[in-house]
């Protein structure tokens, strides 16, 4: 059973706007300090956090400096978290990548070629296997687009809610109608995150990117320092006529969408769907010796007259142990979505994100063991 890498239903409401500041990793940092000195709320403090607009990436090293330093509270940790994630499609400040020279031509293939590699072939010799995928889904009022038409990249996101649900690996893919579940045909069905939702972490969405890049443009960013070691990273541009990057996403829109619990309640209410390959563009971190895939991020180049304004998504992927061995396997991803309602006056957007941690990693079949005969 095949399914789009991003699908989603989305019900909205519209509210004022809020405003933005532009920062670097290291304004966000000071910002808090003097809160800190003044002695601020950790609500005070959870709200500039959340009115940042950050032009780069808080790294995991950069926020656990940031909360190890500041020791701030729960609000302001879980504001922290989010900017990290809607930051995480911007490279690093300069300050954080080594000081190495860029490797040459011959390197840069080798290293793309190992990639290649990677996701035709290591990803597909994993064994079947049982996880677990761990969603925070967060969203924010509807915000004002701005005469330019730039969007904001995060305003006030919150805690929308928490979902856990079962994720099966069987001959070589993810495997959708055949995960267990401790309920019945009757059981009613489990509430789902808004925004987009993700699939294709275990190898599609890295072959979808690959394979695009081939007609595509694919080109040396930098060395990146990560938790693995440093990676190298590259920039990719996938036009339209290449793109295979599935996007199905739905919203619906209504006079009183706060009064409706079920998406099958909202009688009178709009269903708008969105469903494409749109060009995007992105960067891709591998480990040069290997070819190993660390982490790749996807921004879709949507028109800019289209209801839905950002579809993007990346996964993080690390060393899992499995059946007593060590595989490569996704162990986050972030997927964003902003959506556009130009019929509200004035013109409003709303984003979502939702941050999935994949956690619980075992081997999925029978085990026998064989008994001397007494």
């Amino acid at each position: 059973m095949s399914r789009p890498i991003l699908v989603a239903i989305l019900a909205v409401t519209i509210c004022p706007a809020l405003p933005a500041q532009h920062m670097t990793v290291d304004q966000l940092r000071g910002m808090l300090a003097a809160q800190k000195s003044a002695h601020k709320s950790d609500g005070d403090m959870a709200g500039k956090v959340a009115a940042a607009d950050l032009i780069e990436q808080l790294t995991p090293t950069a926020l656990d400096k940031i909360e190890a330093d500041l020791q701030p509270g729960p609000k302001t940790v879980e504001a922290l978290d989010v900017q990290a994630d809607v930051s995480g499609f911007l490279d690093p400040p300069p300050g954080e990548l080594p000081a190495k020279d860029p490797p040459d031509a011959a390197t840069r293939e080798q290293m793309l070629r190992r990639a290649i590699e990677f996701a035709a072939i290591t990803m597909h010799r994993m064994p079947d296997f049982l996880a677990t995928r761990a969603t925070r889904s967060f969203n924010d009022r509807p915000l004002q687009i701005s005469l330019s038409g730039w969007y904001p990249a995060q305003r006030d996101l919150r805690l929308a809610g928490t979902f856990t649900e079962p994720i099966a690996y069987r001959d070589g893919r993810e495997v959708f109608d055949e995960v267990p579940s401790q309920q019945n045909a009757k059981a009613p069905v489990q509430p789902s995150p808004s925004g987009l939702t993700t699939s294709g972490e275990f190898g599609p969405v890295l072959a979808t990117v690959i394979t695009d890049a081939l007609t595509g443009q694919m080109t040396w960013s930098h060395w990146e320092q990560t938790s693995a070691g440093v990676a190298a990273v590259f920039h990719f541009q996938i036009p339209q006529d290449a793109s295979h990057y599935a996007v199905s996403f739905c919203w619906v829109v209504g006079p009183s969408l706060s009064s409706y619990r079920h998406i099958n309640d909202m009688a009178d209410a709009q269903l708008n769907c969105y469903k494409g390959a749109p060009a995007y563009h992105g960067s891709i971190s591998i480990d040069p010796a290997t070819g190993t895939v660390l982490r790749i991020a996807i921004e879709s180049d949507l028109p800019p007259k289209d209801r839905l304004a950002r579809a993007d998504l990346f996964v993080q992927y690390g060393s899992v142990e499995i059946g007593g061995r060590t595989y490569t396997c996704p162990v986050r991803s972030v997927a964003i979505s902003l959506i556009r309602f130009p019929e509200s006056t004035p013109a409003r957007t709303m984003l979502c994100l939702n941050e999935a941690i994949f956690a619980n990693y075992h081997r999925f079949g029978a085990s026998v063991r064989l008994l001397p005969a007494r």
